[in-house]
């Protein structure tokens, strides 16, 4: 008997110890969640193109309030180069088709995005909740979850180096970021004639929790 329960004892314990295990690799962003379809964030022009391949065409846009030249590809995802470093800054999605890490996916519940991500609070940004995680390490780059405002779900997934508003840009331009370097904005209109259309802007910010 006493053997028996030593035994019990002994599995409980290892079960435990497997599940605590598995709590602490849970929950926290990772280097791939700032890579899209094996490249990454910083990556240069020869890496997307060898990764990628060839893209349907390009144009060069004012993003975010960077210059950027973006190949736009048949599956209709986007990736944005700057044009002053040749890196890699942002990717933009066709959410129907894309599947990021961890089967994370159009329409993943608040309570998956968790489990992947880690707890973050809810920005309320023009209108739309979204949750923001940055590489460790590499406070600027960032991944951008849109979600529902009710029950949390995902809508959108963007992955992105490139500032959201005119407090990062500033932080960006004080820290000596090369992508800043070139005359990419109109000095009198700060953000005028960029293309908001795929990132969050900063206007009446708000930090929201999880509306538990």
């Amino acid at each position: 008997m006493v053997k028996k329960m030593s035994c019990g004892l002994s599995l409980t314990l290892l079960l435990l110890c497997l599940w605590s295990t598995i709590c602490l690799a849970a929950g926290k962003v990772v280097d791939e969640d700032f890579s899209c379809k094996g490249v990454m964030l910083g990556d240069s022009e020869s890496v997307l193109q060898a990764k990628w391949g060839e893209p349907l065409y390009d144009k060069i846009v004012i993003k975010q309030g960077v210059k950027v030249k973006t190949y736009v590809y048949k599956d209709r995802s986007e990736a944005s180069i700057a044009v002053r470093t040749g890196e890699v800054v942002d990717f933009t999605v066709d959410m129907e088709k894309y599947t990021a890490r961890d089967n994370v996916r159009k329409g993943a519940t608040k309570f998956w995005l968790e489990k992947v991500y880690g707890k973050t609070n809810k920005q309320f940004i023009e209108g739309e909740y979204y949750l923001i995680y940055t590489r460790e390490n590499h406070p600027h780059q960032k991944l951008l979850l849109k979600v529902d405002g009710d029950d949390g779900h995902l809508l959108n997934l963007q992955i992105s180096s490139l500032p959201i508003d005119e407090a990062e840009r500033a932080a960006m331009a004080e820290a000596g970021d090369p992508i800043l370097l070139e005359h990419d904005r109109d000095d009198d209109n700060g953000f005028a004639g960029i293309d908001m259309s795929n990132m969050p802007q900063d206007k009446e910010v708000h930090l929201e929790g999880w509306g538990r």
